[in-house]
């Protein structure tokens, strides 16, 4: 039910928003969008930081990012372990970063599969969805104007529009707790593919998409931060980042306006920078 409502959330939020800063409300529907995701990500033959996740960690434009090596494989409505299963048919990154809120969704391994058969029919739409997608968050624009414009975008005061709907929406939707079988087989889920990618190379850390106050409270926020914390005590396997929460903004309470998300990425790219070992930006 959390799946549903999260992307219906998300629908709402696309049809209202219209034609926002963030073109990632502009694909057509969620699993055309990530197909186009994937396999934007499949066609690349060298892979360096990438970030995996659900629609929470979406909002995170690439062009947000000020090094062009982070790439972004979350998946609307998906588990982030589905994302971790794409990278392990792929050639292996330095850095894959794990959005670790949303942990009740089953890794879906039908949609790995046709992704990794790429000569079948019914993969042949993902090439006009991909080249659609790359349109639409790769504009013709060189590195100086997008950064002048994320720039201009971080320098606006913090947005006091909130959709009062969707917020209560959301926040009704996770009074209830997510399955505790669920969140632990979404833990395992990730930390079997975490095992798989460090054993290839990888530094794989886990992060927190920062919430609402009020939807962090909510049981099932709660349930889900504890469950991840006790699964990977150790704080070398998480990846703080430190932002202002004063300067956040949600649109629903649990997905970051563009403003917001803008500095999400600067922030998560400042803490790779000074707690990952050697770098991977």
């Amino acid at each position: 039910m959390i799946k549903f409502c999260i992307t219906a959330v998300v629908a709402i939020a696309a049809l209202r928003l219209g034609a926002s800063y963030d073109v990632h409300t502009l694909v057509t529907t969620t699993d055309s969008q990530n197909h186009a995701v994937a396999a934007r990500y499949l066609n690349r033959s060298t892979h360096n930081t990438v970030l995996v996740g659900s629609s929470l960690t979406f909002r995170l434009s690439e062009n947000y990012f000020r090094s062009s090596d982070v790439e972004n494989l979350s998946l609307a409505g998906g588990a982030p372990a589905t994302g971790m299963a794409i990278i392990a048919g792929a050639p292996t990154p330095k850095l894959v970063l794990v959005e670790a809120n949303i942990l009740n969704r089953i890794l879906d391994e039908g949609f790995v599969s046709r992704l990794n058969d790429r000569n079948s029919p019914a993969f042949r739409p993902v090439r006009s969805a991909a080249a659609y997608y790359e349109t639409l968050m790769h504009p013709p624009l060189n590195k100086e104007q997008v950064r002048s414009g994320v720039d201009r975008l971080i320098a606006q005061p913090p947005s006091d529009v909130v959709d009062s709907a969707l917020v209560q929406f959301a926040i009704n939707d996770a009074a209830t707790r997510p399955s505790i079988d669920a969140v632990r087989r979404g833990l395992s889920d990730i930390r079997k593919y975490k095992e798989l990618l460090e054993s290839r190379g990888a530094k794989v850390l886990l992060f927190h998409m920062p919430y609402s106050l009020q939807y962090e409270a909510t049981p099932y926020a709660t349930l889900s931060t504890q469950m991840a914390s006790e699964a990977f005590p150790n704080p070398d396997s998480w990846l703080p980042i430190n932002v202002d929460p004063l300067q956040l903004r949600w649109t629903d309470g649990v997905h970051l306006d563009e403003r917001s998300a803008a500095l999400v990425s600067q922030a998560i790219e400042k803490s790779i920078e000074s707690s990952v070992s050697g770098g991977s930006l």
